[in-house]
């Protein structure tokens, strides 16, 4: 199976209204209005229909990823090998389709539960992405959206499944004690890259699912400064800021995070590794960043 790159992110909230104000005034994403409504929020960052969707419901949590295949050849592909290894998967039909600005798609969960979606034949807007906060451009062409992490409870199985049935590749294995004291847990966390240059399209953190369902997510800007930009527009905003400005070691992104709307984090970052596959070997980070990325939880 080759997976392409992570499409879109599916997002359910009990305030539309929230989502709104954060996308526009925070991140810079520009609302798709022939698709919106009172109900259901577009987000755009490229030249596609929509990166996130945002559905009023019940709670503010992440639903789905979604993640593209080439075409309807490697679309059946891998609804076959997913057939081959006994893997239970749902026909969303030609209805879901339509609201992913899909030809199809298909739904399944991972070994930890996290819910995920293959499809292929995303469909471009026909207006000019324009940015709410004058933003130069997001990086995604050819690389997808960005990236995400999962929670995975026990993190081989859910592990094993990226890399054996969907394709995945390992970028990094990264563990690290969690503060200074000598029996302090180790966090673990698997690094996975997909058939695109970007360092790691899904990460799977060794952790319980948390109450908004996912760590964080990452949209990738293409100027320093817009990152600073951001910074300055969430602290404004009374964004809380989950992580202060800093350099990863693994994909060597600049970048700080931010709590989004419904409880994950969304890192803002610039300067990942666009990574050749060919001339690469795994790596193994004891670190999580060079400099910064000081950690900070909401209070509440």
């Amino acid at each position: 199976m080759k997976i392409q790159s992570l499409s879109y992110l599916l997002v359910e909230t009990t305030n539309l209204q929230e989502w709104v104000d954060y996308a526009k005034d925070v991140v810079g994403l520009m609302k798709n209005d022939s698709l919106s409504n009172e109900h259901n929020l577009y987000l755009r960052m490229d030249e596609r229909s929509f990166r996130f969707h945002i559905t009023t419901g019940d709670s503010q949590k992440y639903l789905a990823a979604g993640f593209s295949l080439s075409d309807k050849a490697a679309f059946d592909d891998a609804k076959s090998e997913l057939d081959q290894a006994n893997i239970d998967y749902e026909d969303l039909g030609d209805e879901i389709a339509k609201l992913r600005c899909v030809e199809e798609c298909i739904g399944l969960n991972d070994p930890a539960g996290n819910r995920l979606e293959l499809s292929y034949g995303s469909k471009n807007s026909s207006e000019p992405f324009l940015s709410t906060q004058d933003i130069k451009g997001f990086i995604t062409k050819g690389l997808g959206f960005g990236h995400v992490v999962f929670a995975a409870p026990d993190l081989e199985p859910a592990h094993r499944f990226y890399i054996d049935i969907l394709g995945f590749g390992d970028s990094d294995y990264m563990n690290f004690p969690m503060g200074p004291a000598p029996d302090a847990p180790e966090v673990k966390l698997n690094f996975m890259h997909c058939d695109n240059p970007r360092h790691h399209t899904v990460a799977l953190y060794e952790s319980p699912i948390p109450p908004s369902g996912l760590i964080h997510t990452m949209v990738e800007v293409n100027d320093i400064d817009e990152v600073g930009y951001g910074l300055d527009r969430a602290m404004q905003n009374n964004t809380h800021i989950s992580s202060s400005l800093g350099r990863h070691s693994n994909d060597m992104m600049v970048s700080f995070y931010m709590q989004t709307p419904a409880g994950f984090d969304l890192e803002f970052g610039y300067d990942g590794w666009q990574v050749d596959w060919d001339n690469f070997e795994m790596q193994k980070s004891k670190i999580p960043s060079f400099w910064g990325h000081a950690f900070s939880p909401p209070e509440n």
